[in-house]
């Protein structure tokens, strides 16, 4: 009997794993159409008539085509998060770094090749479109030869075998907030106010939600403490959405002329629920396991997930497999990917999946719902939650992700020291909703969309010669990035967690810390306080995130390899800060250049 359920699951492994490389083609329509993913109609983007586009499913080693063709009223592009794009740099679709954007009109056919395996997704990188609904979900079948998590989770061969079928059929998971305002108008509300904007109307799953609004005592218990005291004291209160007031002494958000007047009132306050719709993931309990691929394609907000009653194995991080945590509930940053493996062992029937903001600038939640399949389920009970409307957690006993210990699953570990080091001093420039990742200027890549950086002839001098926006590095070197979000002026009393995203290659998040970064490299910094750093196992990742900052600097180092030589972008991934400018481009390997 053994020998039989051995070879049992030797089989399945294998047939899950099997991949044979193919050339695959998907075609994305651009259009500019009415549509109510929350219940409030507004205009908005749609790939192929919907919202998310439709999901690019491939096997690793894949040939990619992938057709765009813009009928939208306004340039476009299309972003392949977290995509290496090993040899075709051109396709990355970044207006003024690897191409010049898409016109109305037009059409634009990218192609690459799918040399890495798990979950990422694509989205309009022109403006805000991906606040106006241009996003999709991309899974990568792993090749049979890659090795597996699951035997860490459980021992069990067919649960083990159970896990491999959950993840090569999981379900995509798209995490968005949304608003009733275009991108364009959000961002006209910006000018006209000086204001930085972060109130949204709703958080949706997989393009589907509903606006929510909630009592204001409800809304009262619930508000953050030390903001609770500074609103006090401001003589401010949350709106009828959840919103901290648009007024910079409510967030400390620097000495800026602003008219708080300016922000249209429908952005933060008169909130009506709506109907809506919600999405249902629909499992089976003799299944065993599902496999929920979560991707966070918000905007603005920093959204906490927890499923009820249902605690999920993390066993993959921006599409790399990792050392499995057991959590009850987990924070995602803005483009970061989580794949978890829920165990189906609960009695069959609905379970909420909740969905909140756990930034201080809003009090908001959306929700989606675990439905078990089965005829003869007559429990209608609701399910008991883990986190509440604020996301704070509800059992005592809750586990939390921690995203700084997420040891690879195969150890890999980088180089021992960076050939170079650049540092870059993150914060508000000129206006409250101006953003800089140097402390000297902002950069758009727009700005360079007629003439993209891609194809320069001399890349080493264009770079030396815009220090204030561009980085060069060499071939095959080691980068150490030391990004500080910095409170030195009366600018930056205050920043919010900045999710920084750098195009083409991951990198390893090896050390962070609190306080004024006051050495010139990383090595230096090792010496005097080595217990905040770690080249063993430090996690792998295509964007890492900034801590908090009230009053003194916060700093992350992001260790990578120069593998992909071309014109890559770093930037914050709130759709605001990098319209606002908070981005530099990135010149990797001007010494092979592809051009």
């Amino acid at each position: 009997m053994k020998a039989s359920l051995a070879l049992r699951f030797l089989w399945l492994v294998f047939s899950i794993h099997t991949c044979y490389s193919k050339h695959v083609r998907f075609s994305l329509h651009l259009t500019w159409e009415t549509g109510s993913p929350d219940g409030d109609s507004r205009q908005m983007v749609k790939i192929n008539g919907g919202s998310p586009g439709p999901q690019l499913n491939l096997d690793y080693g894949d040939t990619v085509e992938v057709p765009v063709y813009n009928s939208l009223p306004t340039n476009a592009t299309v972003h392949f998060h977290g995509i290496e794009q090993r040899g075709s740099p051109q396709y990355d679709g970044v207006p003024g770094l690897s191409q010049q954007p898409i016109a109305s009109g037009e059409s634009f056919v990218y192609k690459w090749t799918a040399t890495q395996y798990g979950t990422y997704w694509y989205h309009g990188h022109v403006f805000g479109l991906v606040s106006d609904g241009l996003y999709g979900a991309i899974h990568i079948r792993p090749s049979r030869s890659e090795q597996t998590p699951f035997d860490k989770i459980s021992s069990d061969m067919e649960d083990v075998a159970a896990m491999e079928r959950a993840a090569s059929q999981p379900h995509i998971a798209l995490v968005s907030d949304w608003t009733s305002f275009t991108s364009q108008e959000y961002y006209q509300a910006e000018l006209d106010s000086g204001l930085d904007i972060y109130c949204v109307h709703s958080i949706l799953m997989n393009g589907k939600g509903a606006v929510n609004c909630q009592p204001k005592s409800l809304l009262e218990k619930e508000i953050n403490p030390k903001l609770g005291v500074l609103l006090k004291h401001a003589n401010l209160t949350l709106t009828d959405r959840g919103c901290t007031p648009m007024n910079p002494a409510a967030l400390s958000e620097g000495k800026f002329t602003t008219d708080p007047s300016k922000v249209p009132p429908s952005i933060q306050s008169g909130c009506k629920p709506t109907a809506g719709s919600q999405e249902i993931f629909h499992v089976s309990q003799p299944s065993g396991w599902a496999s929920m691929n979560f991707i966070s394609a918000a905007s603005s907000k920093a959204i906490i997930v927890a499923i009820d009653e249902h605690p999920m194995w993390v066993y993959a991080v921006d599409g790399n497999y990792i050392q499995p945590q057991l959590v009850d509930l987990m924070q995602m940053y803005n483009g970061e990917r989580y794949s978890v493996m829920v165990k189906l062992d609960a009695a069959p029937k609905d379970y909420t999946i909740r969905m909140a903001n756990s930034l201080p600038d809003q009090l908001l939640s959306g929700y989606a719902t675990l439905s078990y399949t089965s005829s003869d389920s007559t429990d209608s009970t609701n399910s008991t939650p883990t986190i509440n409307y604020a996301g704070k957690p509800i059992i005592p006993s809750a586990r939390a992700l921690n995203t700084t210990s997420l040891p690879p699953l195969v150890p890999n570990p980088p180089a021992p020291t960076a050939d170079a080091t650049h540092i870059l001093d993150l914060g508000r420039f000129g206006a409250n909703w101006r953003w800089s990742m140097t402390n000297i200027s902002t950069y758009t890549p727009e700005q360079d969309s007629s003439s993209p950086l891609l194809y320069l002839t001399d890349p080493s001098s264009y770079a030396a010669a815009h220090p204030d926006h561009i980085i060069a590095t060499k071939n095959s070197t080691w980068i150490d990035l030391i990004v500080v979000s910095n409170t030195d002026n009366s600018s930056n009393p205050a920043q919010p967690p900045h999710p920084i995203h750098k195009h083409a290659n991951k990198g390893y998040v090896i050390g962070s810390g609190s306080g004024e970064f006051k050495w010139e490299s990383t090595p230096e910094a090792m010496k005097e306080v080595p217990e905040l750093f770690n080249l063993v196992d430090p996690p792998v990742r295509d964007s890492f995130v900034t801590a908090p900052v009230l009053m003194q600097p916060e700093w992350v180092v992001f260790r990578y390899q120069v593998t992909e030589p071309g014109a890559w972008l770093l930037h914050c991934h709130i759709q605001t800060h990098l319209v606002g400018g908070m981005a530099v481009g990135v010149l990797d390997g001007v010494d092979a250049w592809p051009y």
